[in-house]
């Protein structure tokens, strides 16, 4: 582990943005609502600058875009004077942003960028139309800002660099003591390739690659990125990996994952790091309900309101949507107290399927005597949200990491979640997982898979 270097203090902010047009109301027209995991994270995103904002606001935004124009070797900045767009070729002209571009930090961002040995290449584009990965964080972002008014933006694309330089392009970034007080944004989707059914069908490089993606950024480290082959990284299909590693290399320390998830085959990843105030002491809204839920029912008080309007409950995109869910409560030592869960929803939502659980794994796992007030101290919660299962048909991949599993046969059911500590490879898991249902053979056996967002409370 390397120790994080001093920062300068100059940044204000650094965030990761996904770029799908669907995010915006006027081109999903409800579609949106299918990505209700990558909306909550914005949510939060968008409140947590809110509340940075209410002493400075950013000077100007350096923005990464992996859609802009690009060259060979070179890190791509687009030196108009302004730039202006919209959304008009999916449907949307009035999803339109407009920024100025700040002169004096396009001239110390040249100045540092020779500095630092980064080749340059640069043009001028005024109408960035034909770019989504700015337009959509940028007018996404517009609504925290006064009158909708964005500050000024300099728009580069660092395609052009190999992934080191590409890192310590963000790593100059990061050293560097501006003159005025910028944020930046890293605008990318990872994996394109997550289903059969999605934009360019399935491969397996593209959960390792998503999952190499959130790893880097909650370490702070570019390694689990850097240690992928390049052929992993291409067969993945991703458009994020040089602006995430230029946002690792600009913060240098961890940074929060607000939000992964991957609902049209395609990953969309939110994080956000803050210099004053680190935000990944936070526990996610998932495992807080989860200990109010428990809490109310071991002191024989009424349930605290799960409904997506419960005044203490934020974000409402988080909790319509209805997932399976499974709730576990380990001891401080790591063992495990209770987990009871449904591979399907059962419930209305979201916040019902975790409180009925909740309460589930508390009181009626059967391998645990029901839980006594004073237990809950000693508690840590986690709440594992489920996709839907999908029949693994031949040429389809299985990964115990990666893919928790379900083994049917003659009305049996077994399931086994991924990543768990002593399930090393995919025999084990299938072994386990039909053990569990009373399946002695596998033959015959339906077997499907299914991946997990596996939301844990911070210590």
């Amino acid at each position: 582990m390397t120790c994080p270097r001093p920062h300068p203090q100059s940044w204000m902010w650094a965030a990761l943005m996904p770029h799908p047009p669907v995010l915006v109301p006027q081109v999903g027209h409800g579609r949106e609502k299918e990505a209700a995991q990558t909306l909550g994270g914005l949510e939060r995103l968008c409140a947590a600058l809110k509340s940075l904002h209410e002493n400075h606001l950013p000077e100007w935004l350096l923005l990464f875009s992996p859609h802009s124009p690009s060259v060979p070797g070179a890190l791509f900045v687009n030196t108009a004077p302004r730039l202006h767009g919209n959304l008009a070729s999916f449907g949307a002209p009035g999803a339109h942003i407009a920024a100025a571009v700040p002169q004096e930090a396009m001239q110390e961002l040249t100045a540092l960028l020779r500095a630092a040995a980064i080749p340059l290449a640069h043009g001028a584009q005024e109408n960035i139309s034909q770019d989504h990965a700015a337009i959509v964080p940028l007018y996404l972002l517009s609504r925290i800002f006064p009158s909708g008014a964005l500050p000024p933006v300099i728009l580069a694309n660092p395609s052009g660099l190999a992934p080191e330089a590409a890192l310590a392009l963000g790593k100059a970034l990061g050293d560097n003591a501006w003159q005025s007080r910028p944020a930046f944004i890293a605008s990318g989707d990872l994996s394109h390739r997550l289903k059969e059914d999605g934009p360019y069908g399935f491969n397996p490089a593209g959960p390792v690659f998503d999952k190499a993606v959130v790893a880097a950024l909650e370490a702070g480290s570019a390694a689990p990125l850097l240690d992928l082959s390049p052929d992993t990284c291409e067969n993945a299909g991703e458009c994020g990996l040089l602006p995430i590693l230029s946002l690792i290399g600009l913060c240098n320390q961890p940074v929060q994952v607000l939000s992964y998830e991957g609902p049209f085959g395609v990953g969309y990843c939110t994080a956000l790091w803050t210099p004053e105030q680190p935000l990944n002491t936070t526990t996610h809204p998932y495992p807080a309900l989860a200990r109010r839920v428990i809490e109310a029912h071991l002191k024989g008080g009424p349930m605290p309101g799960v409904e997506p309007d419960a005044e203490d409950i934020a974000d409402a995109a988080l909790w319509a949507p209805r997932h399976g869910c499974f709730v576990s409560i380990k001891n401080r030592n790591g063992s495990l107290r209770g987990c009871i869960g449904t591979f399907m929803p059962m419930q209305q939502n979201i916040s019902a399927e975790i409180a009925a659980n909740a309460v589930s794994a508390a009181m009626r796992d059967p391998r645990f005597p029901p839980m006594r007030p004073e237990e809950l101290d000693n508690a840590r919660i986690s709440v594992d949200v489920l996709s839907e299962p999908e029949l693994v048909r031949p040429g389809m991949e299985l990964d115990a990491k990666i893919y928790g599993v379900i083994v049917t046969k003659e009305g049996r059911r077994g399931l086994l979640l991924p990543d768990l500590e002593g399930v090393a490879t995919v025999e084990q898991q299938l072994a386990i997982a039909a053990q569990k249902a009373g399946i002695r053979s596998l033959d015959g056996a339906e077997i499907y898979r299914f991946t997990v967002s596996r939301y844990k409370e911070k210590a």
